[in-house]
């Protein structure tokens, strides 16, 4: 599968001309669909699902992973790593998905940890197989068990596919939380899931200042550096405007 862990090993994260009409095919459509219903929908009238009650698992490999992110000292990429993490939990709760919560977490503070700080050690061409190669570094290091692993490295190589197809039931669910949290908080799909109190909430405490620019200006470099990427591919195909033009106000 075209941004897997598997694929990743063999291609580095370049796509070939076949494989960026293939991903076209398969993204395109529901994107610009799910994009499109940002600016006509409203918030869910629900309120029993709170922040307070997100638990964070208080363990040495992710107090280690919140080192890491910190250290890139990127206060916007921080805000938006935490802010993926809350939108992914609230679209499982949504769904009532079942998912494991360490994992998880530490795939969303990890997940763009290649795009901030680029690290001389790898040479990949996707800054995603870089975050997910770093990720796997500390569950090697921390004796994590292989199969919660691939878990972490899969959705962290897949969130920039654009859409991952629900029924596809080799994916994770921790790859399609992250993938759906990720495009909630760039460019606002899937924010009419959330109570208005839990939304408002999450950008209280993880607030989102300069995210758009700052955003744009990370996607523009790393298309510059790998221009065969997913990233370079949908930013030619417009990802700064939706970005811009999102339902978010910095």
């Amino acid at each position: 599968m075209i941004g897997s862990r598997k694929w990743m090993e063999i291609n580095q994260g370049s796509l070939s001309f076949k494989e960026k009409i293939n991903l076209l095919k398969q993204t395109l459509l529901p994107t610009t669909y799910k994009y499109a219903k940002t600016f006509i929908q409203s918030h869910v009238n629900h309120t029993h699902f709170a922040l307070h009650d997100v638990q964070i698992p208080d363990t040495p490999m992710v107090k280690e992973a919140m080192a890491e992110l910190e250290n890139t000292q990127d206060r916007v990429i921080f805000h938006h790593s935490w802010r993926s993490f809350f939108w992914g939990v609230g679209i499982a709760h949504s769904k009532d998905w079942q998912f494991d919560q360490e994992s998880f977490v530490i795939a969303c503070l990890m997940h763009d940890l290649g795009l901030v700080e680029h690290l001389d050690q790898y040479s990949c061409n996707c800054f995603t197989y870089e975050s997910a190669l770093r990720s796997e570094n500390l569950c090697l290091k921390h004796q994590y068990d292989a199969s919660r692993t691939k878990i972490i490295s899969e959705a962290i190589c897949l969130h920039m596919n654009g859409y991952l197809d629900e029924s596809n039931q080799d994916l994770p669910i921790e790859a399609l939380m992250l993938q759906q949290a990720t495009s909630c908080d760039v460019i606002g799909t899937d924010y009419a899931r959330f109570s208005k109190t839990y939304a408002e909430d999450v950008l209280i405490q993880h607030p989102r200042t300069q995210f758009n620019s700052h955003f744009k200006k990370l996607l523009h470099k790393e298309s510059l550096n790998h221009p065969q990427s997913r990233t370079a591919l949908v930013s030619r195909l417009g990802l700064p405007y939706m970005i811009q033009l999102n339902i978010f106000k910095e």
